[in-house]
């Protein structure tokens, strides 16, 4: 059994990876400004990010310091919800940081939650982890900014790895319910161009890749968490149709999806193809590699 912090453990993939850690036998310490009362085994509770917290003087020894913590990037942006998109995640990896630093035995490994936005969008690049940092919109340059800040625990000497996720799809949270619903309503189609490229994972790929990273002593830097097989959003849509049994017909054009979502449209409208050389590397089993059985397991 190790000890396990996981900030940020009550978001989509926090509950996922909580749900595997604990039945694995570890214990998990998810930090929170509302902690919940618990009674599971190798669950706690600690509170962080409020006046007067100091998790640090509740918490055992660490062996892995896992940071998801930050608010979503799912609703419109505007230019208060940036900020705050923006500063509770350099606020997570600095409090983080000091908390760690208070710590008398370091954690072994520190995972970063990061995001494939990262490299920029694109429609015809294909990004693995070796390409650089993009500069070019508000997603890219604030996931370049929380990695740089989590550089601070990589200097203490502590195995670092960014998890650069992808769109990652569940039964419920995150952004598959939102672009299944149009179909379940017998209006799904085309969003956008189409040819947009979609950098998507199955959850329990995206939960079986952090524990990769918590394993895997030589793994460090940045990760990609994505399928192996990205698609188009046009291929996406067709795909949804096809497992739902719905037609793929009604165009939504991009000037609607701009009015609706302002900036953040850009996370529907453009993407980029991303690959995990990494994860194929070193030989990760991913569990659906493939949109359609994904898509299956998680609708059907």
């Amino acid at each position: 059994m190790v000890n396990i912090v996981i900030a940020g453990g009550t978001g989509l993939i926090g509950k996922h990876l909580t749900k595997a850690l604990t039945a694995a036998g570890h214990h998990v310490y998810i930090l929170s400004r509302n902690p919940e009362e618990t009674e599971q085994k190798n669950l706690s509770y600690a509170v962080w990010q409020t006046r007067g917290a100091r998790p640090e003087t509740e918490l055992p020894g660490i062996d892995v310091w896992i940071n998801l913590a930050g608010k979503s990037l799912i609703g419109r942006w505007t230019e208060t919800i940036k900020a705050e998109i923006a500063n509770s995640r350099i606020r997570s990896v600095q409090e983080s940081a000091r908390i760690i630093q208070k710590l008398s035995v370091k954690p072994k490994v520190f995972i970063q939650a990061s995001a494939v936005g990262i490299y920029g969008t694109s429609l015809f690049d294909t990004f693995t982890e070796k390409a650089p940092a993009s500069d070019q919109d508000f997603l890219s340059r604030t996931t370049a900014a929380w990695e740089s800040e989590a550089k601070q625990i990589e200097a203490l000497g502590i195995r670092t790895v960014y998890v650069r996720f992808g769109m990652v799809l569940a039964k419920s949270g995150g952004a598959l319910s939102k672009m299944t619903l149009p179909y379940s309503l017998f209006a799904g189609g085309r969003i956008g161009s189409g040819r947009q490229w979609i950098p998507w994972i199955h959850i329990d790929d995206a939960v079986g890749i952090i524990k990769t990273a918590i394993n895997d002593s030589e793994l460090s830097g940045p990760l990609n968490a994505t399928a192996p097989n990205p698609v188009r959003m046009e291929r996406f849509g067709k795909t949804i149709g096809k497992v739902k049994k719905r037609p793929h017909w009604l165009a939504v054009p991009a000037f609607a999806i701009k009015a609706v979502l302002g900036e953040m449209s850009l996370l529907v409208l453009k993407g980029q193809r991303v690959v995990p050389e990494k994860c194929l590397l070193n030989e990760y089993r991913f569990l659906y590699p493939d949109l359609e059985d994904a898509l299956r397991d998680l609708l059907l």
